[in-house]
């Protein structure tokens, strides 16, 4: 008789099912396993064997083969010693494969039969709601997170000895019950920025149509201080993003760490970071920073400081919402659905007063020290097919030392994030659940214009005179429905697509070195 057991293995940011296999068979004593078992998968045999020897349950003196299924999927995971030790049971005789099917197991053993947490219980219990598994056995540590996901009862274990009794009926362990948390955590508030209103302008349109955006100004102009008050603008969280956010956070947080309180990311990446750092990947590829941003926000302070490779990387995953990361040994594809926040100087010294600043503010501390050459090194930096990519190009002025004593905020992060929500129900009405402006298609966006022949003539106009490629337009019409939606507009004005043209600092004439 031939036992099988279902595990799992982690593999990218999916949990792959894996079958374990055991038959006795005529020879010495002993266990062979096979199926490509590496690692701490090998040595699962050993622990497994020692800890139910401790435990005073024999398992015969017949030969043992176990077989990993798939065979020809390397494992390496040691959350196989429970689908192991169950199997060996029931080749034993201690339980009939009839009470072990549909149950999954997730978890590693300890020598003192202690479950172990290990990361990606959360991916485990995706797979095991996918497969129509009844229950899914892990670690008590792990149980917390693991029960977000529905579909599936989930067992937190703590010793091998309660699992037993519970699979005998000798014990009753009730399941485990995600406890998510109602309050957000207290975030930065708006309010707290003093002047810059056409900045904070430019984040409610980037969070109401998930719009990118580029921050260019002076040092001290509060560029940082106003991108990382952009998540407590945003949408809470549904309960699918933050499932969503969990898959990937449990492969990098401490095996067990509880991933019930989520919000939303931000990450901001040092500006040394390598482009496998930003975009994932490694002998066994696992997910970046832009991953980690997923339905967040990724900053990247000092924008031109940062690796070429990684900045060029960007492009892909800020039009398409994911990143395909292929290594001789496998291939995965990663989500990266991001609202992209960069900051940079417009120079080296960052003290440049030329024609990208416009008129000068009171709050310029002083003058520009770099050479002609040097600023153009220093903008070459961002190549233009990633400047086209995104959507806002926005300048921040240093705040003159008059508004700062005004002590003057505006406007609470609370009531924007109030008009980012109604705009954002205006769009999934529109387009579908999930959807903003940044999905519409080509269709969508010609029938904005070809509906209004002032606003069409308009366009001719500006394509002609500022040299805009097909993909600026694009985004520029995308961020005018915006404007437009946040404006209680159900057509696109003229209004709306001049604001947009606007905020497209670095596309005009006059701006471009």
């Amino acid at each position: 008789m031939v036992s099988r057991v279902c595990g799992a293995m982690v593999e990218g940011i999916e949990a792959r099912p894996i079958i374990v296999e055991v038959r006795r068979s005529r020879g010495l004593p002993g266990t062979d396993i096979v199926g490509l078992a590496r690692g701490a998968a090998k040595e699962s045999v050993i622990r497994v064997r020692a800890v139910l020897s401790a435990l005073g349950l024999s398992l015969g003196a017949e030969r043992l083969i176990v077989n990993l299924l798939p065979a020809d999927l390397p494992k390496e995971a040691s959350a196989l010693d429970l689908p192991l030790a169950m199997a060996l049971l029931c080749a034993g005789g201690y339980f009939s494969p009839e009470a072990l099917a549909q149950r999954r197991f997730f978890a590693e053993i300890s020598l003192s039969g202690q479950l172990q947490p290990v990361r990606g219980a959360v991916l485990a219990a995706d797979l095991a709601s996918r497969e129509g598994d009844k229950a899914l056995y892990v670690a008590a540590a792990s149980a917390s997170e693991a029960a977000m996901v529905p579909g599936v009862q989930t067992f937190g274990i703590g010793h091998i000895d309660e699992l037993l009794a519970h699979l005998k009926g000798e014990l009753s362990i009730s399941a485990s019950v995600a406890t998510m948390t109602s309050e957000p955590l207290a975030s930065p508030c708006l309010s707290e920025v003093y002047g810059q209103r056409h900045v904070k302008r430019s984040l409610e349109i980037a969070a109401a149509g998930e719009h990118n955006l580029l921050l260019i100004g002076p040092p001290g102009s509060g560029k940082s201080m106003l991108a990382k008050r952009l998540p407590g603008i945003l949408p809470p969280l549904s309960i699918h993003e933050k499932i969503a956010i969990s898959r990937i956070h449990s492969l990098i947080k401490p095996p067990g760490s509880c991933l019930n309180s989520i919000e939303r990311p931000f990450r901001a990446p040092h500006h040394s970071a390598s482009e496998v750092a930003i975009c994932g990947g490694g002998g066994t590829p696992k997910p970046g920073e832009i991953s980690l941003a997923h339905h967040g926000v990724l900053f990247m302070d000092e924008m031109p400081e940062f690796n070429r490779r990684a900045l060029e990387s960007l492009r892909e995953p800020l039009e398409e919402g994911s990143i395909h990361v292929a290594r001789a040994r496998m291939s995965l594809e990663f989500p990266a659905r991001f609202l992209f926040v960069g900051a940079m100087n417009p120079c080296p010294c960052g003290w440049y007063q030329g024609e990208l600043l416009g008129s000068a503010g009171d709050g310029r501390k002083g003058s520009c020290l770099c050479s002609y050459e040097q600023i153009l090194r220093y903008r070459a930096r961002l190549s233009g097919p990633l400047l086209e990519r995104i959507d806002m190009h926005v300048f921040v002025d240093a705040l003159p030392y008059r508004e700062y004593f005004k002590a003057d905020g505006g406007e609470k992060s609370e009531a924007v994030q109030q008009r980012v929500l109604a705009a954002r129900t205006v769009q999934e009405e529109r387009q579908g659940s999930g959807q903003t402006n940044t999905c519409l298609s080509s269709m969508s966006l010609q029938r904005i214009w070809h509906g209004d022949l002032k606003l069409r003539k308009w366009f001719e106009l500006v394509m002609e005179k500022e040299r805009l490629s097909a993909r600026v337009i694009e985004k520029v019409l995308r961020l005018a429905r915006t404007i437009a939606d946040l404006d209680g507009s159900c057509a696109v004005q003229l209004k709306h697509a001049k604001e947009a043209l606007a905020f497209r600092l670095l596309d005009r004439s006059v701006f471009r070195t």
